[in-house]
């Protein structure tokens, strides 16, 4: 699977968030956040379309139909899964063990931590 921008992840958020939309309700999302061109963020479009991620579908008269292809859930598991492996070898110990030493970890994390281990 290819990867996203971050640029990128902008769209596929309002796409996740609101499941299918036209060209027009993304760039009105998109814009309640940066201050992108319409041009610019339908070009991330087409390119989230041509690297698999996205579906354009005709529907709504002459108007297009823009479908995320992979659900959210899908992606984060994919990006923590590469997470993991590049900066601790594959070890989630490793990572935990690097955010518990940060002071990043909190108790009630440590808490739900162990109820999903229990689990």
């Amino acid at each position: 699977m290819k990867n996203i921008s971050e640029s990128e992840l902008e769209i596929m958020q309002v796409l996740w968030k609101k499941g299918e939309c036209t060209s027009i309700e993304i760039i009105e999302e998109v814009s309640k956040k940066k201050d992108w061109k319409s041009n610019t963020i339908m070009t991330m479009v087409t390119r989230l379309s041509s690297k698999g991620f996205v579906k354009v579908l005709r529907d709504r008269g002459s108007l297009l139909i823009y479908k995320p292809l992979i659900s959210e859930d899908d992606y984060k598991t994919k990006e923590t899964n590469n997470f993991i492996d590049k900066l601790y070898e594959g070890s989630i110990t490793g990572m935990l063990a690097s955010f518990a030493k940060s002071k990043k970890l909190t108790k009630k994390d440590l808490e739900d931590l162990m109820k999903i281990i229990d689990e």
